[in-house]
């Protein structure tokens, strides 16, 4: 085998594994789903040609090559480690805070990541801020921007993560207390927006008729509360309502309102390790979520 086949990405799920001894455990620790630890570790003994475990009922236990693997995983971690503590300057050191604003909606979404990224970099201290308000990046309010957005800055560096679709929802209480009415008529549930340039309050304005009543909230999460409890039709995004038990769609032919998710940093950031580290972890995790959305 070529070395260069093996993605050095993938090491710390097989460590994962070697540590939790079973699949769930370690995709639980990772912060990422079951399917994605299974994918990896088949990929690993692919290149490798060898089977790190045996898979038994009781977990995947370490045959001899994995208990290899694992031992020279875990020096070349260490390894690693010890260059960053003793070559790297203090903007190196994957240490300290690493502040990340976002939505509050995708905050619930992602935690999974988030969760993953702290266990991974236990030294990192991570701070997420959430809000309407985005965060200015150049006077250091956070490192990290990620927002959903059609036209990001172009002096900030990125990464288009994936496309953000949106429609609108009812519960099935909802739906059955306005029987007699249409959807433009039912009760709207809307995001406070002054300037309504938000995507959500766009199909909102298009769509509500002018005199059916409104409830109003200055949070997503809350819009989406209301929703499943049944107050009334909400607008919102497709990542956070699809597969939910107690949501139906109601309008889902509402592309030229589409969005796309960004991380972003500036440009100074780009020697930041904490900030080089969480754009390296997040990216294929994030993308790979949407995907499955």
């Amino acid at each position: 085998m070529n070395a260069q086949d093996l993605d050095w990405n993938d090491i710390p799920f097989v460590l994962a594994v070697c540590e939790t001894g079973s699949l769930s455990a370690a995709s639980r620790k990772l912060g990422v789903n079951h399917s994605t630890v299974f994918r990896r570790i088949e990929g690993v003994e692919l290149k490798l040609g060898v089977r790190l475990f045996e898979r038994l009922q009781t977990g995947y236990v370490m045959t001899a090559e994995g208990e290899k693997f694992f031992q020279y995983a875990q020096e070349l971690k260490e390894g690693v480690d010890r260059i960053h503590r003793e070559l790297g300057g203090q903007n190196s050191r994957l240490e300290g805070q690493l502040t990340i604003t976002t939505t509050d909606s995708l905050m619930y979404t992602l935690v999974d990541i988030f969760r993953g990224f702290q266990y991974a970099y236990p030294d990192v201290e991570l701070c997420i801020l959430t809000g309407a308000k985005n965060l200015d990046l150049v006077q250091r309010e956070a490192d990290i921007a990620l927002r959903p957005t059609r036209n990001p800055p172009e002096h900030w560096v990125g990464r288009k993560l994936s496309e953000i679709s949106y429609a609108t929802y009812a519960s099935d209480s909802c739906i059955e207390s306005m029987a007699d009415k249409e959807p433009e008529n039912f009760r709207w549930l809307r995001l406070i927006d002054n300037l309504n340039q938000s995507s959500m309050n766009k199909i909102v304005h298009q769509l509500k008729h002018a005199d059916a009543p409104v409830t109003i909230s200055n949070s997503l999460m809350g819009v989406y509360e209301f929703a499943v409890s049944g107050f009334g039709i909400a607008a919102l995004p497709c990542y956070l309502c699809e597969g939910h038990p107690n949501l139906h769609p109601i309008h889902r032919d509402l592309s030229q309102y589409d969005s796309e998710l960004w991380l972003l940093a500036h440009p100074d950031m780009r020697r930041s390790a904490k900030v080089h580290a969480f754009f390296e972890y997040a990216t294929p995790l994030i993308r790979e979520k949407f995907a499955q959305r």
